[in-house]
């Protein structure tokens, strides 16, 4: 089994009806929990990997440029109903 990289035993998600979510990481000392609202999927998977995963090589360093975004460079689709 990978060792994790956190101190965390589980995490619970809210999902509310406007597509906000309220993330919390349920720490394995029973009280130190991490609770945070996400204004939508995409940042709460962005919470998700900031508090329980290590980071990729280099993006910890001050500076560093961001992380490639998966399909860059790929030509846009086209407008839809054209």
């Amino acid at each position: 089994m990978a060792k994790k990289h956190h101190k965390y035993t589980h995490s619970t998600i809210e999902h509310h009806d406007d597509g906000s979510h309220t993330s919390t990481h349920h720490h394995e000392d029973g009280k130190s929990h991490k609770k945070y609202a996400s204004a939508d999927h995409d940042a709460m998977l962005d919470g998700m990997m900031d508090h329980t995963s290590a980071p990729n090589p280099g993006e910890e360093m001050p500076g560093a440029p961001a992380a490639p975004v998966a399909g860059a460079g790929a030509p846009p689709l086209p407008p839809q109903g054209a």
